[in-house]
Order: C-alpha cells, then sequence, then structure tokens
C-alpha cells in the first residue's frame, strides 16, 4: 500500500527492494557494499570457475541466481563480430580527423548499438563471444613501425594524441561519469610495449621487446595512462615479454605502475591465448600451475584462453597452485572484486527498470543519424597530400567518361579493415558506387588478378579502361589481405603489381586526363613516384572508411555539403623509403616518428592540405613560468582562402638543453576548428604542466626542469612550421606530492 504513495523513483526502490533477496542485489546498498557481499558469498571453486572464462560465457551460479557472462566483445569503431551494426572508419583514420569530439560520438552510438544487441541476445538467451557489454577497446598500442600489420587499429604514433582520444573514447563508451549504470565497459589493450612485430621476422608469443625505462615512461605507458585516468574498468595485457618477463604475469607493469601508481582498480584481463602462450612460446613457465600462480600473482583477474577446453585453460589451475602454497587464496578472492562491481555497475543485478540503457532495441541500429555520422566521420579522416594547380576539387560534377581502377575501387571488406563491425551490404558504398556518379560513361577494373597483393596482374585491362577518359581514379591500397592482426609486411612497398597500375595508368590514359591517387592503408607505403609525377594531379590518403567511402568520396572529391573540405592531419610520420626505417624488432624509439626522427620524410607527423589557406598571427604565451604550473596561450589563425574549412591547429613543445635525452619535439596540444573564409578566430591553449616533465631515472622519476622551453604553433602544410616562442621555466620549488598520477619518483612542482 505504501508503496503506491511514492513517486516514482521510490517507487522503482520499493520494488527494487522485493528483487534484493541478497545483500549484493540491494540496491539502497553502496556498490562496494554490494561487491563484498556477492565475493564473499562464493567458493573458491566458483572464484575460479570466473576466473577462467575470459573467452566465452563465464558459467552461471544458479543458487545465488547469477546468470552467464560474456567479456570478450569488440566496439572501438562500433559493434564488431555480433550481427548487425553501423560500420565507422578505422582508428587510424579517426585519429588522422585530429577531433575527440567525433571520437566521443562514435564511442557512443557504438555503446548504445552494443547494448541493444545485448537486450535482444539476453531476451534469447544467448551468450556467444562478441554478445557482451565489455569490449576489448580501444587500442592504446603506438604505431612504432609502418610494417607492423595492426597499425590500422591504433591512433597514430603520437601518445599525446592517443591519450586525449582515450579520454574521450572511454567517457563515450561507458557514459557520463555521474551516472549510475555504464553502458558498457572499457578495456585499455594491449598493455604494454606491443608494437610488432606480430608474424615477422618473429611471432608475438615469442618475442621480448627490449624497452628501456626511460621509453617506456614517454612512449608505451602515457596512452595506457589516460585511458585508466579517463577510467576504464579494465586493460587488457599483451601477448609479448617486456625485458624478459611475459607482459600478463609483469609485476612491474600490472602491479607497480598500473595499480600503485596510478591507482588503477579494474580487472586485467588477458589478449587471449597469451596465458597459455607464457609455456608454448615464451618458454617462461613449465606448466600451468606455474601459469595461474604467476599470472594471478602479478594481478591478471581474468583468463582469456584460445579454448572453451578445461584441460587447456591455465586458470584451471589456480585452486591447485593455492594447494601447493604458490598462490594465496585471499589474493584469488579479492581479484574477483573488480570482476563483480563492473557487473554491478553495468545494471546486471538491479531491475531492469532502473537501467535506462535496458530499453534500447534492435531499431537503432543503422538509424538514419547513426548512417549520417558514418558519412561525416569519413570525410573528416581524409588527408590531401598532394593538390597539383588546385585540381581538387573537381570543377565539374558530371564528365564524359572516367575510369576507375585498382583493387580497392570495389572491394567492400578491404575498404573497411579489420577488426570491423559486419559489413551490411545495402548500406555500403565503394568507390565505384560513388565515383560513378561523376561519369556518364565509366569503365573500370581491379588490374590485380586475385587479392589486394596483386602477385597476377592484368595490364591489358588498366589500357584499356584509362584510354579516351577525363579522369581516372586509381584506387591502391593494403587491406586484410596485406596488413592486419598477425599480418606483417616485409617492407612499405606497394604490394605486387600495383605500382604497375599507376604507371600504366599515367603512361596510357589522355594526357589531358587528370590522374587521382585514392591510397587505402593504415601503414605507410612508398609512394615516391606518384608524389613526384607531375601527371598525378592529387593523392587522397583514405585510409578504411568503411561502409561510407563511395558517398564520402564522392562529396570531398567535389566539395559536397559540410565537411567536404578535407581537414585530416596524417597521425604518422609517413617515411619515403625502406632504408628510413629501424629494424622492427629494435625497440628503442631512436630514428622513429617526428619525436626522434633523424632524416627527412616523405610526409611529415601532422600534414594534411586544404582547398582552402590559413596564416598565424599573434602568438602569445608565458615568457616565464613556475615549474609546476601550465602554460597558457592563444594563436590568432585567419582562413586566407575563399572556402570556408575546418583548420587543425597543432601546439608543440620542445627542451632547450635538458640535462637528461628527450623527444626532439612533442604535440602538447591541438584544436580542430572550423573558420568561414576570410574570418580570424582566437585560438585559446593549454600546455599542462605534466607535458613538460622529463624522465630523469627510476630514483628521480619525473621532473620539470629549470630551463627553456620552445613553443612552437604549427599549420598543418608547408612550411610546415610557423613561428615558436620560447619559455623560460623559473623558480624551482622543494620535491612535495606529485602530479597526479604522473609516474614513479619525485617532482618538482
Amino acid at each position: 500500500m505504501a508503496c503506491t504513495t511514492l513517486t516514482s523513483f521510490f517507487l522503482t526502490l520499493c520494488i527494487a527492494s522485493i528483487w534484493a533477496d541478497f545483500p549484493f542485489r540491494n540496491v539502497s546498498l553502496s556498490w562496494e557494499e554490494r561487491a563484498d557481499d556477492l565475493v564473499n558469498r562464493l567458493t573458491l571453486e566458483e572464484i575460479q570457475d570466473q576466473l577462467a572464462k575470459g573467452t566465452d560465457a563465464s558459467p552461471s551460479i544458479p543458487r545465488l541466481g547469477i546468470g552467464h557472462y560474456v567479456w570478450w566483445s569488440n566496439c572501438g569503431r562500433g559493434d564488431v563480430r555480433a550481427g548487425n551494426a553501423t560500420a565507422y572508419p578505422e582508428s587510424i583514420g579517426l585519429a588522422a580527423a585530429f577531433s575527440p569530439d567525433l571520437m566521443f560520438q562514435i564511442a557512443r552510438v557504438g555503446a548504445y548499438e552494443t547494448r541493444a544487441k545485448n537486450n535482444y541476445y539476453m531476451k534469447i538467451g544467448s551468450y556467444l563471444r562478441h554478445q557482451g557489454l565489455s569490449c576489448f577497446s580501444p587500442n592504446m598500442d603506438v604505431l612504432r613501425d609502418p610494417r607492423w600489420g595492426r597499425n590500422e587499429g591504433t591512433w597514430g604514433e603520437d601518445p599525446y594524441l592517443a591519450g586525449v582520444y582515450a579520454r574521450s573514447f572511454v567517457s563515450g563508451i561507458q557514459g557520463d561519469e555521474s551516472s549510475r549504470y555504464l553502458i558498457l565497459s572499457a578495456s585499455c589493450k594491449h598493455y604494454t610495449a606491443s608494437g610488432g612485430p606480430d608474424s615477422y621476422p618473429l611471432n608475438r608469443m615469442s618475442f621480448d621487446a627490449k624497452v628501456s625505462e626511460r621509453d617506456l615512461r614517454t612512449t608505451f605507458l602515457p596512452g595506457f595512462r589516460e585511458c585508466v585516468r579517463g577510467g576504464s574498468y579494465s586493460v587488457l595485457c599483451s601477448y609479448n615479454r617486456i625485458n624478459g618477463i611475459p607482459g600478463c604475469a609483469n609485476n612491474f607493469t600490472l602491479q607497480q605502475i598500473l595499480r600503485k601508481e596510478w591507482g588503477f582498480n579494474g580487472y586485467v584481463i588477458s589478449d587471449v591465448g597469451a596465458m597459455e602462450g607464457m609455456i608454448t612460446g615464451h618458454h617462461y613457465y613449465k606448466d600451468f600451475v606455474e601459469v595461474a600462480a604467476g599470472g594471478l600473482s602479478s594481478g591478471c583477474n581474468i583468463n582469456a584462453a584460445q579454448t572453451d577446453n578445461r584441460s587447456q585453460n591455465a586458470y584451471y589451475s589456480a585452486l591447485q597452485a593455492i594447494e601447493e602454497g604458490k598462490l594465496s587464496a585471499s589474493v584469488m578472492r579479492e581479484l574477483s572484486r573488480s570482476l563483480w562491481y563492473t557487473r554491478l555497475r553495468l545494471g546486471e543485478f538491479d531491475p531492469p527498470s532502473m537501467v535506462p540503457y535496458r530499453s534500447l532495441n534492435l531499431s537503432i541500429i543503422q538509424s538514419s543519424e547513426h548512417r549520417a555520422l558514418s558519412v561525416e566521420a569519413a570525410m573528416k579522416t581524409f588527408v590531401l597530400l598532394k593538390n597539383l594547380n588546385h585540381a581538387l576539387p573537381l570543377k565539374k560534377t558530371k564528365y564524359n567518361n572516367i575510369a576507375i581502377v585498382g583493387p580497392m575501387t570495389n572491394n567492400p571488406e578491404a575498404q573497411t579493415g579489420n577488426y570491423s563491425p559486419d559489413i551490411m551490404l545495402d548500406y555500403t558504398t565503394t568507390p565505384l558506387d560513388g565515383l560513378s556518379q561523376l561519369g556518364d560513361d565509366v569503365k573500370s577494373t581491379p588490374g590485380c588478378l586475385g587479392d589486394n597483393n596483386c602477385t597476377q596482374y592484368d595490364p591489358v585491362a588498366v589500357k584499356a579502361v584509362v584510354t579516351d577518359v577525363d579522369i581516372v581514379f586509381i584506387c591502391l591500397g593494403l587491406g586484410n589481405d596485406v596488413e592486419m592482426e598477425d599480418r606483417d609486411r616485409q617492407n612499405i612497398s606497394l604490394p605486387g603489381h600495383q605500382l604497375d597500375i599507376l604507371k600504366d595508368a599515367v603512361a596510357n590514359s589522355p594526357s589531358n586526363a587528370t590522374i587521382i591517387l585514392i591510397l587505402f592503408n593504415a601503414g605507410a607505403v612508398d609512394i615516391r613516384y606518384a608524389v613526384a609525377e607531375q601527371r598525378v594531379s592529387a593523392i587522397l590518403e583514405v585510409f578504411y572508411p568503411s561502409q561510407a567511402t563511395g558517398t564520402a568520396l564522392r562529396k570531398v572529391l567535389t566539395m559536397d555539403g559540410p565537411n567536404s573540405v578535407p581537414a585530416g592531419r596524417l597521425p604518422f610520420t609517413w617515411p619515403a623509403t625502406d632504408a628510413q626505417v629501424p629494424p622492427i624488432i629494435n625497440y628503442t624509439m631512436a630514428g622513429r616518428g617526428y619525436r626522434y626522427m633523424n632524416y627527412d620524410p616523405l610526409y611529415p607527423f601532422g600534414y594534411g592540405l586544404s582547398y582552402t589557406s590559413f596564416t598565424y598571427s599573434n602568438l602569445q604565451h608565458n615568457k616565464t613560468l613556475e615549474a609546476g604550473n601550465n602554460l597558457q596561450g592563444t594563436v590568432q589563425v585567419t582562413n586566407t582562402g575563399s572556402v570556408d574549412a575546418d583548420e587543425v591547429v597543432q601546439v608543440y613543445i620542445s627542451w632547450i638543453s635538458p640535462s637528461v635525452p628527450t623527444q626532439q619535439l612533442q604535440l602538447a596540444n591541438f584544436t580542430r576548428v572550423y573558420i568561414p573564409s576570410g574570418k580570424t578566430v582566437t585560438i585559446a591553449f593549454t600546455v599542462q604542466a605534466e607535458s613538460m616533465a622529463v624522465w630523469v631515472d627510476e630514483t628521480t622519476g619525473w621532473e620539470v626542469q629549470q630551463g627553456t622551453i620552445a613553443n612552437l604553433v604549427e599549420s598543418s602544410t608547408y612550411p610546415w612550421y610557423q613561428f615558436f616562442l620560447s619559455c623560460v621555466v623559473t623558480k624551482l620549488r622543494p620535491k612535495s606530492s606529485p602530479l597526479s598520477g604522473l609516474g614513479n619518483g619525485l617532482y618538482y612542482l
């Protein structure tokens, strides 16, 4: 009777109290109290069963009314491998957008669609891989070598850029911090020093990344640190060893840094098969008992085994490890707490009426809004590398005769890359679909016979279609045939005969035909011929745009509508030759990327052309700065061209005569901003105090040192820097409290 007189909120609580047959279901208790109650009700055998099931559905516990749960899903750019979903560009392309706002939008849409599908799967009692609410995303690996097969899943080579994206992604996918419930839970992967090789010249299951602590702290860890700061509930540990110790049993990275220094209190899950690989690949442990003891003691909560077979899952030996005195029962019980805390926050044990995301249904999949975002996202990722005589945008929207050639011309799977949502052909447009609208007579051929490795070539077909045309679109690239997980390249050459396609198109097309090269790739390829060849009027890097490829290409090439002026910027340094790339097994950062390179690249990090032009003026910021304070500044940017467009304002710092080795340049702030033609905007920027810190050594840790720091504000086109001013850091205070969560050691504040 009392319930009927309460507001809807208290009515919900009243219903919930009936639901609360156990304290862990009592919504009036704190999350911590509920998690404690649940953990204390479990037997050690039940806990072992939960910690061992990171791949397939964890077992139910009927006596407590607990159902199955799936830990392995992927949703880095839409829901992956679980049925229909809206597909967004690969991560490397999203990084090129230099837009954390775009990343947030895509993460939020992916989270909603994943939730909607999970609601459906729960109704029908399906708990298969990829159908759950915990995503193996985001990928925080650093693009350190263009030949690595997994570059497509990264946010490029710069740890600052990746860190900004990580915060946006985690917020988008998990929901607002003020919300009672998570939409999904995120997992930062692959922790850490996981940037190749996967398959060549060594296998990742046996590879040992020999990395200095300075490189570890300044390159490989910052992105993960920001992912954790952003609130990620999970970290996924890597296959490789780190200085001799497997990543999923590495006490230094998992305990000392992750949990003690950064204060991470979530769960760590292994990459699939990583625990068992410590025996078969790394030969680090001799049996499963040692693996279970080593992994759990180091803080790896869940084993994602390669198979559902108990006899082939190392964590099913955890109880034996306890019996033999190699593992503490209290450690194993405590490691299960964060699992249940996560499931509680996802709303699993609360009345469905209390969890707003339970109302999401399959009707939102591929909604008009979600599809529109896929087009916008693809357009924002494109990087214009070359544009001779302003060949682009195209002067007409219809031509008499056009040719579209190359293996990426009509290849839906290749244009979407690896770890993609399922391809829905009804909503997918290829270059052939989009660009065919520009010609009355359209001729096309892939040129390659077979896959994108292009080991067999049909020059007759290419020569035939490029004859007597007004425009030739040449669509070359890599795709899953050439680069993907466990598929590294041996060099940066265009595969097989792809360069021959380009050369034959140039040699056999009319001299007045416009030739536009469109590239689909993550790792850089050798395109020196195209850059130097005057017949190639434009080069557009599009990475892997996914379902909206054709539509986005047509709009950008013809400057049709909002976001159609290219403003993507390279999220990696593009080397000219293989000689500029150190061996992939060499884990020093020397000579790698814009921060440490000792060569002239084909294109620098942050580069990208526009259909308009920008000038920078009136750069102002602190001239002196007390160590530990942020640097504040402003710069004015004017669109001096004839079209409205976005610009990416990039702020870098450089240490002048530091006392320890540092990177020669470091991105410290960026802003993507829309500027109408003829207008000037003032961009305010902040360089955080911790961005100015340098890693001294393992005893001192991070330190903001007295001295001079150059502040560089850049445009994204050649000349690719505008000007810089310097700031003198002064007045070192006593060593005291650290900069929040930065890392080991003491700091000057």
